[in-house]
């Protein structure tokens, strides 16, 4: 159907169904509004893309136009502006193609814009409307701008319960999601908060309206992050208070002084080898922790430092994001340093979250004590954004508070304890509140499975959303020392996974534990196992670990068995030991789907994902008690689906990642029904109707990302039912689109080890770049794709070489911020290396007689042995990184036998090393080091992965660079190559970048 056809067929019928009163701001007209607005936003890019004016929306659908901005003009309306920045998040969430810089129209959030088309829309109707200025609102005060709404940063903090760390994002509940890049991973988000998976170094975050806001984490060097008591970050670049704080930490905390009076918490979720400690800093003058660099001592105040005195929080009511509620507020202690005089005073300004409007300024000396809320007129409601700052100069310090006086919170029990068959003991919170604050709720019934419920706190005019809570006992598995979120469920525990250096981990109250709790494993109704916790001096004395490793052999000839915790007189069931699948199939049934042979008896979740859309987020839906998954008539006709199970209520704290099929509570559904979805021709929707059979495979920029996420799960796409030459087509588009494919791989969202093996088979590993054309449109590519960014940047290498021959300063401005990404991606050792110092870990991840040695060792020996590597988040060529990257492909060593096992692989590595030998020495040393030794059977061929991966990726930085003979070689080799990558992304992507540092230090060399 042509576009313009389309938008008359809407314009008439919404004419048809009456138009709605633009003073009417029923719920009905609101939803009906923001409908519309979504419409046309999209629309309008769509419009831009198909190369269409513009504003041929506006001329086609003016009824729509005038009425959706009249409305959203409207003073009760969240603004125009806004309104339209959401409409187009949603859009673009459908549809992320047209999110895209080549894409995106300025038009289609421009509010000028729109209320230009609106007035020529209503004129064309012979309508009279004009835009309302300040002086037609009602009570409007006169020569008083309206309050800019900007987007405030994003902020680390320590999450509920000291349980995880998240960033939390400005915005409502219904606020447009944002874009997260965290160290080469893309991940959507939406508000109020994002729970980091573990340690980054590095977070961006992108708003709905397209600002990036970086935020540091993690810092190799001092390997620490400082909280406050209320879960703020404490930034390390100024003296830590001398009070109590939460450090989390790789090793010892060491300080000087005096001694630290240090109570250990249980890990937070995904920061395994982590340590989280509540420190009181009272008599510390520095502190440091052994896995920090030498010298890197962090100073504690000596004098004032920023921070609240006074007040009263309410224990019982929390922010979003866990932030706690002042309903008495506190004094602000501005920081002095020991000598600094007074007259330098501070400047304290008051705003609200998101707005410039300054609702009070104060100013105060070096170390005292004022109330920035002084002037601010009552009621002291909602959340606040306190900035200080010295007059004149540039840095700033922000903090916030949620202030709610003259609320009160009293609650029937200050713990909730874990109930003997699951959940929570049920309690009761009554709130009360005076003058004109009010609360939605004045009492919160909380149920088992209830641990927090939302209230609306209001003042009149504005409503502010706040959590109601009691402390709760909860109960969590660790695996392998890695934390898993915590749970008020009994847990879920496949027996398989006992041997993996497991614990589960119990947080009760400190006087519930004046006898110590058993752990005890129930078969039937009869005890056969008791554990007894972890004798741990320094942890709370609540929280208790028990190592559930030597229950692997008791529970192997069971079907099921019970973890149950006696504990305060009581018998309390806290897991569920299965030693089978959760359930064997699934099969369509009428409206969903039905799992065959369930055997879970408790609460479940079903994560599913689309075989012919694997670019699309699963949809989690929860299982009921017969084992039925109810589902749209959109998710029972997507064709083939990947069910992945889950015990327990679906969380968003963790990033769905694609399941790997080879779990055994992963189920395939492969005859499935399929309806096309094409309507409008977009690259996701021809690229689904490709791998479900029809048509061709979608070429150009707009259908790159698809591509290389169908070519890095192609083989689980193909086993799934998707098409079965499709992996390969796209592999082969990918390579013969070039450097457009590199560019376009920051759309796929995948990580770069995801991308390792498709840049090898497609031939992008050797693809000759002969020089940078577009510096500015390759740097937001080392967000999200660094690999292929590093492999677009490769011309520019030399110049951080430091050779004369090559001058930084010959280099354009946007060529040098470029370089400035590479060492954050490589780390120090990429940069010695590039100036033509000797590799510092040049013998790192070789399997030599260290590995044979490990190899036979039980499993559980072996991860003890690795379980360091990765823990502090490092530059792709540092150690650690190169550790846990060989780790990878020792695991999967059973699999990898098969392929080096071959006759063709030892020749492929004499050819290597002859090409290598024939005027490569700097190169042919790396290789040499990464020599296995004389293996002693050819059950050890395994031990050749490691020099075969990095030879490889020689020969193809080689080819890259014109060697005709290299280019040669590189094709002869690229199928085993890719064959190998597959099962080791990670040690591939190490050395791509390793190669690609050698040859520019070789070629610096050559020319020099």
């Amino acid at each position: 159907m042509d576009p313009t056809q389309l938008l008359d067929d809407c314009e008439r019928a919404w004419r048809e169904a009456g138009e709605p009163s633009a003073v009417d701001r029923t719920d009905s007209v609101v939803r009906r509004t923001a409908l519309v607005m979504e419409a046309l936003v999209a629309y309008v890019l769509f419009a831009k893309r198909s190369g269409l004016p513009w504003d041929t929306v506006f001329t086609r659908w003016p009824a729509c136009t005038v009425h959706a901005v009249a409305l959203s003009t409207q003073r009760e309306s969240p603004g125009l502006a806004d309104l339209l920045s959401e409409a187009r998040a949603r859009v673009v969430t459908a549809r992320p193609e047209l999110g895209r810089r080549r894409a995106a129209s300025k038009a289609a959030t421009d509010d000028e814009v729109w209320l230009t088309a609106a007035q020529e829309a209503a004129r064309s109707l012979g309508w009279t409307w004009r835009p309302p200025t300040i002086a037609d609102l009602p009570d409007a005060p006169s020569l008083v701008p309206a309050p800019q709404v900007v987007t405030a940063p994003p902020e680390l903090r320590l999450g509920p319960g000291a349980g995880s760390v998240l960033l939390a994002l400005p915005g409502g509940p219904d606020a447009a999601g944002w874009q997260l890049a965290a160290d080469g991973e893309s991940f959507a988000a939406s508000p109020p908060h994002w729970v980091l998976p573990g340690p980054v170094r590095r977070v961006e975050a992108t708003d709905p309206a397209g600002t990036v806001h970086a935020s540091a984490v993690v810092d190799p060097d001092t390997v620490l992050l400082a909280f406050a008591a209320d879960g703020h970050r404490l930034p390390l670049d100024e003296p830590l208070p001398a009070a109590e704080v939460h450090l989390l930490h790789v090793g010892t905390l060491e300080t000087e002084g005096g001694p630290a009076a240090v109570v250990e918490l249980p890990t937070p979720y995904g920061w395994s080898g982590w340590t989280l400690s509540q420190v009181s800093l009272a008599d510390v003058t520095r502190l440091r922790t052994s896995g920090a660099a030498p010298g890197r001592w962090l100073e504690v105040a000596v004098g004032r430092s920023f921070g609240w005195e006074g007040g009263v929080t309410l224990p019982w009511l929390a922010g979003e994001d866990g932030a706690p509620v002042w309903n008495r507020r506190p004094a602000l202690r501005l920081r002095r340093r020991p000598g600094e005089p007074e007259a330098q005073h501070w400047q304290v300004e008051v705003r609200r979250p998101g707005h410039e409007t300054v609702l009070a300024c104060r100013t105060g000396a070096p170390g005292a004590l004022l109330d920035p809320w002084e002037h601010v007129p009552g009621p002291l409601l909602g959340p606040y954004e306190i900035l200080v700052h010295r007059p004149g100069r540039r840095g700033r310090r922000r903090l916030s508070a949620f202030l709610a006086e003259g609320v009160e919170a009293t609650p029937s029990a200050e713990w909730r304890l874990l109930a003997p068959q699951g959940g929570l003991v049920p309690t009761r919170l009554d709130l009360r509140s005076g003058g004109p604050v009010t609360v939605s709720r004045s009492a919160v019934e909380f149920a088992p499975y209830e641990t927090t419920r939302d209230l609306v706190l209001r003042d009149g005019t504005r409503g502010f959303r706040v959590q109601a809570l009691v402390p709760y006992s909860e109960v969590r598995l660790e695996l392998d020392g890695s934390p898993l979120p915590w749970s008020i469920r009994p847990l879920d525990i496949d027996a398989a996974d006992l041997a993996r250096d497991s614990a589960l981990t119990v947080r009760l109250p400190e006087q519930a534990v004046a006898v110590t709790p058993e752990l005890v494993l129930v078969v039937e109704g009869t005890t056969l196992v008791s554990l007894q916790p972890e004798r741990r001096v320094r942890t709370r004395k609540g929280d208790l670990r028990y190592s559930l490793a030597a229950l692997t052999d008791t529970v192997r000839d069971c079907a099921k068995a019970e973890l149950r915790l006696l504990v305060a007189g009581q018998d309390v069931h806290v897991g569920t030991v299965r030693t089978q699948p959760i359930a064997e199939g699934v099969v369509p049934d009428g409206t969903g789907l039905l799992l065959r042979g369930l055997r879970h008896p408790g609460e479940l979740t079903a994560r599913l994902y689309q075989v012919l859309a694997p670019w699309r987020q699963p949809l989690s839906v929860p299982v009921d008690g017969s084992g039925r998954i109810p589902l749209s008539a959109a998710w029972r006709s997507a064709g083939p689906l990947v069910v992945s199970l889950h015990a327990g209520t679906h969380t968003a704290d963790a990033a769905p990642a694609w399941p790997s099929l080879r779990d055994r509570d992963t189920l395939v559904l492969r005859r499935s029904p399929w309806t096309s979805s094409v309507v409008d021709g977009t690259a996701a929707a021809r690229t689904t109707e490709y791998l479900g059979g029809r048509g061709t495979l979608p070429r150009g920029t707009d259908a790159v990302p698809y591509q290389w996420i169908v070519a890095a799960r192609g083989r689980d796409l193909q086993e799934c039912g998707a098409k079965e030459t499709a992996p390969a087509e796209c592999v082969q588009a990918l390579g013969e689109a070039g450097p457009d494919a590199l560019l376009g791989a920051a759309d796929s969202s995948l990580r770069s080890g995801e991308l390792a093996a498709a840049l090898v088979g497609s031939g992008l590993a050797a693809l000759r770049i002969r020089e940078v054309t577009d510096p500015v449109a390759v740097r937001p590519v080392w967000r999200r794709a660094p690999l292929c960014a590093l492999l677009l940047t490769a011309p520019l290498l030399p110049y951080l070489s430091g050779d004369p021959a090559y001058q930084i300063d010959e280099l354009y401005p946007e060529e040098k911020e470029l370089l400035d990404e590479v060492g954050q991606f490589l780390g120090s050792a990429g940069t010695e290396i590039l100036s033509g110092q000797d590799d510092p870990s040049r013998t790192v991840g070789r399997f030599d007689g260290h590995a044979r040695a490990l190899n036979e060792l039980p499993e559980i020996q072996q991860q003890a042995v690795w379980r360091t590597a990765g823990v502090v988040p490092r530059g792709l060529l540092d150690t650690d990184t190169r550790t846990a990257a060989a780790w990878q492909a020792f695991r999967d060593r059973r699999t990898l036998q098969y392929y080096t096992v071959r006759e063709e692989c030892e020749e492929w590595l004499t050819a290597v090393g002859n090409f290598l030998d024939d005027g490569h020495p700097l190169l042919a040393t790396a290789f040499r080091d990464r020599e296995p030794g004389t293996l002693r059977s050819p059950g050890e061929a395994w031990m050749r992965v490691p020099q075969f991966s990095l030879g490889c990726a020689l020969i193809a930085r080689i080819a890259a660079a014109g060697n005709p003979r290299a280019v040669k070689l590189e094709r002869g080799l690229r199928s085993l190559w890719a064959s190998v990558a597959v099962h080791t992304p990670d040690l591939t992507a190490v050395d791509l970048a390793l190669a690609e540092c050698l040859v520019t230090a070789e070629t610096v060399q050559t020319t020099g």
